[in-house]
């Protein structure tokens, strides 16, 4: 009887020490959430890919998480979309991609969620360090906590997780005050100053910048998607004869445009497009005159090609809104209403009906081969020359 508790100790024993050994190396280094604004923008494509950027340039030991924030302030507005883990960057991108933004910014309530995830036992938290990568758009936070209340949630949701988390900001194409807004936040948060963007070239490069933990070094960081579209990695994307590929232009590590010709001679040199995904280059298109598609307008304007544009039916008849200028249907239809309630207050000017607002100015056109009677109204901004049109030809 004695010798088996001495051989059921000795198991416990053993058993201990294995799950003790696991404990210590089971843990990674880092983790890292990416809280993501998920309220509604037109430019969100933007913030989902620099998202996917970031996390594709860090190491694959690293614990991975994501969760995004947006909606309405008095039910449930914050959510986790990928769970704590190593080797997950392309999910990471593909879970941000898949995003629909909605609502308003509930940035607060992102941040103590995201403190309270660190909360638990497993998944393991980080043994180094632990961090948030905030990414904020549009207003800071739209559920009116004043400063001193934000710090004393965050100093409690902090002090009942137990762990030293170190929060990063960015914020992207804010006003003055609402870049005044997310700076209150993160000194709530003890964090450093936010790193503001305009761009979505800035962007990516800011998100790669904040998101390696700090105590690595640069040798350690991945080289750049950009580096490996070469000749030979695009010609092999593309399976249409045997290509040929010069002047290559990549943009936000994600997007090349390339001019190609192909042996067979199937046609005169071509404008071609690849994306970045899953670890690899994939043909998207090629051609002279082509769609704008899922690539941002920036890397087009940067590549300085006019891509075309798909018209969208924004709203329906009576009062339809057809977006030319692909800027999103939210911001076409927010002009187009502005605009309309313009004309009713009597604040267009003259039988063109001329209004102007920051960056769009508006009117009731001629053009060439209608009466003036059968042209709709448009909008047009002038730091991009996007068009909304309000009606159809007559």
């Amino acid at each position: 009887m004695k010798r088996w508790l001495l051989v059921a100790g000795a198991v416990v024993v053993a058993l201990g020490l294995v799950a003790g050994g696991l404990w210590v190396f089971l843990p990674p280094d880092h983790r890292t959430t990416f809280l993501v604004d998920a309220s509604e923008s037109a430019d969100f494509r933007e913030v989902a890919d620099a998202v996917g950027a970031a996390a594709s340039n860090m190491s694959a030991d690293d614990s991975l998480a994501l969760r995004r924030f947006g909606g309405s302030c008095s039910s449930a507005n914050t959510s986790e979309l990928v769970s704590p883990g190593t080797g997950q960057a392309a999910k990471i991108g593909d879970a941000a991609r898949s995003i629909t933004p909605s609502g308003k910014a509930t940035l607060l309530s992102g941040i103590l969620a995201a403190i309270d995830d660190f909360a638990h036992t497993y998944p393991f938290r980080g043994s180094k360090t632990n961090h948030v990568v905030v990414i904020a758009r549009g207003a800071a936070d739209a559920c009116g906590k004043s400063a001193d209340e934000i710090r004393a949630l965050i100093k409690e949701h902090s002090s009942r997780a137990g762990v030293q988390i170190d929060f990063r900001f960015v914020g992207h194409r804010l006003t003055p005050s609402q870049a005044k807004t997310l700076t209150e936040i993160a000194t709530a948060a003890n964090a450093q100053q936010p790193r503001l963007t305009r761009t979505s070239d800035e962007l990516v490069t800011t998100m790669k910048e904040v998101s390696v933990p700090a105590d690595l070094v640069a040798k350690n960081i991945k080289t750049s998607p950009c580096d490996s579209a070469t000749p030979e990695t695009l010609a092999a994307a593309h399976e249409v004869g045997t290509a040929r590929y010069f002047d290559v232009k990549c943009q936000q590590d994600r997007y090349v445009l390339a001019l190609a010709n192909t042996e067979p001679k199937l046609s005169d040199d071509l404008i071609t497009v690849f994306e970045y995904r899953d670890d690899a280059w994939h043909y998207v298109i090629s051609g002279t005159d082509l769609p704008c598609g899922d690539v941002p307008k920036d890397v087009w304007k940067a590549w300085n090609f006019t891509c075309q544009v798909e018209p969208v039916d924004c709203r329906g008849t009576p009062d339809k809104v057809i977006d030319l200028g692909g800027i999103g249907c939210t911001a076409a239809l927010d002009i187009a209403d502005r605009y309309t309630a313009a004309i009713q207050a009597g604040q267009a000017q003259g039988q063109g009906l001329f209004w102007t607002s920051g960056e769009w100015s508006c009117s009731w056109p001629y053009e060439d081969g209608y009466a003036h009677s059968q042209v709709p109204q448009k909008c047009v901004r002038t730091t991009d020359h996007s068009v909304v049109q309000l009606g159809d030809y007559q």
